[in-house]
Order: structure tokens, then sequence, then C-alpha cells
């Protein structure tokens, strides 16, 4: 108990003193520069994008822009993933050019946003809404994303499949790990 208290004791002195940041277990917005925060819009369906701002969406709101669409893809990401899983944003690009779909681009959170600005891509991107659940930790609303998006119960117990969600007419087909 007394190395519990010491630890804690240690990591709460070094955190006061700025020497420890952790990032990623919220959306990090507020660690965003000034820049980076005015590129932050709240999305409105039915009003033109623009590709140098990131739009705040819900699973919700896309689901409703997927419809708009006969073959859709939407890649979930992390900023900075250095995962097997996670490919630059361009093979994504291109893939779902060559294969008729529209691309949907949506970061987990801001954290890392620097990797993702310095990538080459066109397609607009899009960030999860992470307090359309309230206040949760980013595992919470990633989970709770990703089962709206695919039409459940946003709290239902699903198994991680993937990060690629590929729609048909707005209707969820599948979720994978890897491009197919």
């Amino acid at each position: 108990m007394k190395k519990f208290f010491t630890l804690f004791s240690l990591l709460f002195l070094l955190n006061s003193c700025g020497v420890v940041k952790m990032g990623g277990l919220s959306d990090d917005f507020n660690d965003l520069t000034d820049q980076q925060k005015a590129m932050i819009k709240s999305f409105e369906p039915n009003l033109q994008t623009d590709k140098d701002k990131i739009y705040v969406i819900s699973a919700l709101e896309l689901r409703e822009e997927l419809k708009k669409y006969p073959k859709a893809l939407v890649y979930t990401f992390a900023n900075g993933c250095s995962s097997e899983f996670c490919k630059p944003l361009y093979v994504y690009e291109n893939w779902a050019k060559k294969n008729d779909y529209k691309l949907f681009l949506v970061m987990t959170s801001y954290f890392n946003l620097d990797y993702t600005l310095a990538e080459s891509y066109q397609s607009q991107l899009y960030v999860m809404d992470s307090n359309y659940f309230g206040k949760q930790l980013k595992r919470r609303y990633v989970t709770y994303f990703d089962n709206e998006l695919k039409g459940l119960k946003y709290n239902a117990k699903e198994n991680w499949d993937g990060s690629l969600f590929f729609f048909e007419n707005g209707e969820f087909v599948k979720n994978l790990r890897e491009l197919p």
C-alpha cells in the first residue's frame, strides 16, 4: 500500500509541475493551438464543407450523410497511429476512388492532430463528437460512435471488428480491419 501511495504521489507531483503530459485519454481539444481550434467547426447538413476545416460529427449525423451515396466507406482513425491496420490516408483515398466509394475520414480525437495535418490527403476531415454522449473517456465514446454508426444501440456490447465501415445506400454492410 505504501508503494502505491508513493507512486501516486510522485505522479501527482510530476503532473502538477507539467512534466508529465498524458494525452489521448479524452478528445484533447483543449491541447490544440489557437490556429488548430479555428479549424474546428460543427457539422451542418446540407452546407458545403471546406477542406481547410475539420467538422465535428456524430454517428447519427454521419449516417444521414451516408444516405446520399450509393457506396460509402468510413475510416475512423487515431492521428499518428502506427498499427499495422493504419495506413496513410492516401491509401484509403486511392482505394475509394478506384472502387467508386465516397470516403469519410473520421478522427477519433484531436490528439496528435499535427501528424494527420502533415499527411497528403484530398478528402474532408471529420472528428467524432466526443460531447454527444456527455463527457466520456475516449475509449468509451469511440465505442459508442462505432455502435451507432453500425445502427446498433450506442451501448451495445460489440467486439472491435475494425475501423473500416462499408455502407450501401446508407445501410451498414460490414466493417473490416483492412481494405479488401
